[in-house]
C-alpha cells in the first residue's frame, strides 16, 4: 500500500494548520476530521481503505497520551483499554502501534493479538450517529469529569461522515 505514507504524510503536515471543529473530508482518497473537543494529544482521525478498512489516529507526537503529557501507553494489544462511543452505543476497540499512526482494530481474541475487523455496527454508526468519542485508558486514574477508566478522550462531530466514509470506502468492499 504505497499511498499510506504519503497519505500520512499529508495529514501530519496539514491537520495542524486546520481549524478546530473541522468537519469530515475526503482528501487523498481517505476520510479526514479533528477533534472538536480532547484532553489528548490527538489530532485527527481517518478511515481509508486497508484490510479491509483502516481506522488510525494522529497525534500530535508518538501514542495516544493525556496533552499534560502523563501517563503511559500501556493499551497496544489490550482488551479493554480503548473504547468509541458514538450516541451512547459502545464499541470495545484495540489499539496497534504503527510508525505514523495508531491503528484501531475492533476486539478480538487472544489468539490475534486481541485484534478483528472493526465491527460493521460501528461502521453504520459512524454514518448515522451525531458523534464520536474514543477514549483511552492510559493513567491509573478515572477521568476526573465522568469517573470513567477512558480518562483520555477525543470527540468528534460525525457531520459530513457519512459522504467523507462513502467516498473513501467505496472500492475496498
Amino acid at each position: 500500500m504505497a499511498m499510506k505514507p504519503l497519505v500520512a504524510l499529508f495529514v501530519l503536515m496539514v491537520l495542524p494548520v486546520l481549524p478546530a471543529h473541522a468537519e469530515w473530508r475526503l482528501e487523498s482518497g481517505a476520510a479526514f476530521a479533528e477533534p472538536s473537543e480532547t484532553n489528548s494529544n490527538i489530532v485527527g482521525i481517518s478511515f481509508l481503505c486497508g484490510d479491509p478498512v483502516q481506522f488510525e489516529i494522529y497525534t500530535d507526537s508518538g501514542p495516544v497520551l493525556p496533552k499534560s503529557g502523563g501517563g503511559e501507553a500501556d493499551y497496544f494489544y489490550m482488551p479493554g483499554r480503548v473504547e468509541a462511543e458514538i450516541d451512547g452505543i459502545y464499541f470495545p476497540l484495540v489499539a496497534a502501534g504503527s510508525g505514523d499512526a495508531v491503528v484501531m482494530f475492533g476486539e478480538g481474541v487472544a489468539a490475534d493479538n486481541y485484534m478483528a475487523e472493526l465491527p460493521p455496527e460501528l461502521m453504520q454508526a459512524l454514518s448515522k450517529g451525531m458523534t464520536l468519542t474514543i477514549g483511552f485508558d492510559v493513567t491509573p486514574e478515572p477521568n476526573e469529569e465522568t469517573d470513567s477508566q477512558f480518562e483520555t478522550f477525543a470527540r468528534f462531530s460525525l457531520a459530513g461522515a457519512a459522504s467523507a466514509l462513502e467516498g473513501a470506502l467505496k472500492d475496498c468492499r
